[in-house]
């Protein structure tokens, strides 16, 4: 398990783990195709309990988090033995025998956790900085590999990727109601 640095550098490795001390409940919950995607992000958007702006602008932020985190389990980790694709992106798949991905979250009113793991195991270190170097050099408006891995770098605090290789790999960190001046778009 590793975390990030604000410049895409390796500052704990082990990361520390997650505390879920003061939350009031954690949601679990399976993914067993791509089809189940908008539900799990229409989930999360409902842990996210309150009104008003900062509340609404959390809700958008998870949801656009959870998308990039379930798009990334579905699509981008699954490889062939030479390192190809194997599904395109938004294809409708459901999940193989043996293959995992869970989407974990919880809301303690000030922070919202998310976490998708899944069972591919293909998030190194050098592969996360890579991405996080390619976006730091250019215009993150394009599309380009590893963008939305760089936008949970950015907006997540305590960002951590938990990389067992061939086995696992977990990535999540918090969402604050009221975001510090480091996250983009912050009110």
């Amino acid at each position: 398990m590793f975390s990030l640095n604000a410049h895409g550098g390796i500052i704990c490795s082990p990361a520390p783990p997650i505390s879920f001390s003061g939350f009031p409940q954690v949601h679990e919950w399976p993914v067993l195709s791509s089809e189940d995607k908008e539900e799990l992000i229409g989930r999360v958007e409902r842990v996210v309990e309150g009104d008003g702006p900062s509340h609404e602008f959390l809700r958008q932020r998870a949801a656009l988090m959870a998308d990039e985190m379930l798009e990334n389990a579905l699509y981008a980790a699954p490889r062939d033995t030479d390192g190809n694709q194997i599904y395109a992106k938004g294809e409708r798949r459901s999940l193989v025998p043996g293959e995992e991905i869970v989407l974990r979250c919880a809301f303690d009113g000030e922070r919202l956790f998310l976490e998708v793991s899944d069972s591919w195991g293909r998030l190194s270190p050098e592969t996360v900085q890579g991405f996080l170097a390619i976006n730091l050099a250019h215009d993150t408006s394009t599309d380009r590999a590893g963008r939305g891995l760089y936008f949970m770098w950015k907006f997540m605090k305590d960002f951590y990727v938990n990389f067992v290789p061939g086995l696992k790999t977990s990535v999540g960190g918090y969402l604050l109601l009221n975001p510090d001046s480091y996250e983009y778009g912050a009110i």
